[in-house]
Parts: C-alpha cells; structure tokens; sequence
C-alpha cells in the first residue's frame, strides 16, 4: 500500500539536465548548482562526486557523519539519504553529478560494492592534481560551442574522472577492477537485486530464485564474501529505509510499514525492534531529540 504522505525528497538529475550529467565547479555563481550542493536532507538518482581542494566541508550520508578539510574525495550513491554543506567560506573544488548509465559497469561494480567504504578519503596530492585537471578540461570544454566532436571529449574525461575515483577506491580494498572471485560476483548481483527490491523481496529464498541459484549457494557465497548471511543483509536494508523514513519523513509508522511492503505494522514492529534494537517510536523520539 502506498502513502499519499510526502516522505524524502527525490532529486531527479533530468530535473536539472538533459546531458547525463552537471558539472561545476565549488563554488560557482550559479544558484542551481548552490541549491545541489547546499541542500537539505534528500536522495538523489544519479552518482555524486566531490573534490574538494580547499576548504571543509561536513554532512551526513546514511546516519554516518563525516567532516573533512582539503584535499577530500567522497561520492554518493543513488537512492542514499544524505546532507552536506559547506564547513568554511574560503572552498574550492568540484561537483560533478552523474547519471549511472553513462557510467561503466566494470566501475560501478566496484563503486557500489558492498565490501568497499565510501567515506570521504583523502588522495595523495598528485592524484587530487591529476583529478581537478581532468574536471577542469572537461568544465571549460563543456562551456564552448558544442559540437558532436567536443561533446564526445566531454563524456569521455568524465569518464576518465570516473576511472581514476574508482582506482584509488579499488586500491584501498586490493581488488582489482574486474577480477573478482565468484561469490564477490554473486555478492554483488544479490546486493544489487535487494537494492532494488527489498519491498517486494523479503525472504532469502526469493532471492536465490530471482538470481537462480540455490539458497544454500547463495547463502554460502555471500557469508564467504562479506562474513554476514543473506537474512542480515535483508533486514539492513529494509531497516536502514525505515529509519530514513523515521527521522526524514513525517509519515506515521503505520505508514512507513506499509511503505516498506509490510501489510501488519505491529509485525513490521516487532521486526524493527529485533533488529535495531529500539522501537520505531522510540528510534524516531531519539534521533529528533
């Protein structure tokens, strides 16, 4: 049963541009791009990238605080609930806003691999060089007149950007792009499929049967990969939507069971008790304290 309650805003990047992408640099003079950065809590559709080469800059992504100064690299995922805003007035940098199709899959396999932290990190100083000049060329061709030809240049170093993020993201975990072991590629299909379907999907054995696999098998390959069973990852993703409806949305928990695929709330309850520990009244009670 769906809500007519407003819950977390969702910002759509064809919203802003029909190109794929929005690229700008931090700060910039334009108001759109300082309602993007600048912004209260939401989710997006679309990857966020951010290289800050000076200055500080602080917010929340998924109940995880960070707050860098210099020289600092983050992205977001899509779907993501977060905030940020700027921690000092003298920053400098670049936002560049992605939609996932122009971004390869051999990339995306290991953004959005469950193994991998993606806090805000820190490069070494060639790499933040080589990183804002890639952005840089890309910004001023972006602003010429276009033409089949400088469009292509364009897609091409941001993906160039997209790349180089992905290596120093890859490389803090030791595995390389494209050589994963099968249960990290089963790990990954599961994590992909129960991001996208964790309110229609809730037990183990819909998920082996959606991916075709034996529930033994899946359940062997995804403890093997990130030490954690099948139903964990299930009920962590369901709660971790449920407690960015708490805190984020005004809907009643009766609402955001029903959000969250589950027909009785007081089982829906129980099962958020179970898991996080809490009641939903009382997570919600705390966090807006």
């Amino acid at each position: 049963m769906a809500t007519g309650r407003s819950t977390i805003p969702l910002h759509r990047l064809e919203e802003t541009t029909d190109e794929g992408f929005q690229l700008e640099r931090i700060p910039s003079e334009h108001d759109l791009t300082k309602e993007a950065i600048v912004l209260g809590t939401h989710r997006d559709d679309h990857y966020i990238f951010t290289l800050i080469e000076k200055g500080k800059i602080q917010g929340m992504v998924d109940f995880q605080q960070f707050s860098r100064k210099g020289n600092s690299l983050f992205f977001i995922l899509p779907g993501q609930v977060h905030r940020y805003k700027y921690g000092s007035k003298e920053i400098a940098g670049w936002f560049l806003a992605m939609d996932a199709g122009l971004i390869p899959d051999e990339f995306r396999t290991v953004l959005e691999d469950p193994l991998l932290s993606i806090r805000p990190i820190s490069p070494e100083a060639h790499c933040m060089e080589q990183m804002g000049r890639c952005l840089g060329l890309a910004f001023d061709l972006d602003r010429q007149p276009a033409s089949s030809y400088s469009k292509r240049a364009v897609y091409s170093l941001l993906t160039t950007f997209v790349a180089m993020v992905t290596n120093i993201y890859a490389q803090r975990r030791d595995i390389p792009i494209g050589k994963r072991s099968r249960p990290q590629v089963i790990t990954r299909d599961f994590r992909a499929l129960l991001t996208r379907e964790y309110k229609q999907l809730k037990s183990p054995g819909d998920y082996a049967a959606a991916l075709h696999l034996s529930l033994s098998y899946l359940n062997e390959a995804v403890k093997e990969a990130t030490g954690l069973t099948v139903t964990h990852w299930i009920q962590q993703e369901i709660m971790l939507e449920a407690k960015r409806l708490l805190y984020h949305s005004s809907c009643s928990i009766k609402e955001v069971a029903y959000e969250l695929g589950y027909e009785d709330p007081t089982y829906f309850s129980r099962l958020f008790k179970k898991t996080v520990g809490k009641t939903p009244g009382d997570f919600r009670e705390q966090y807006r304290k």
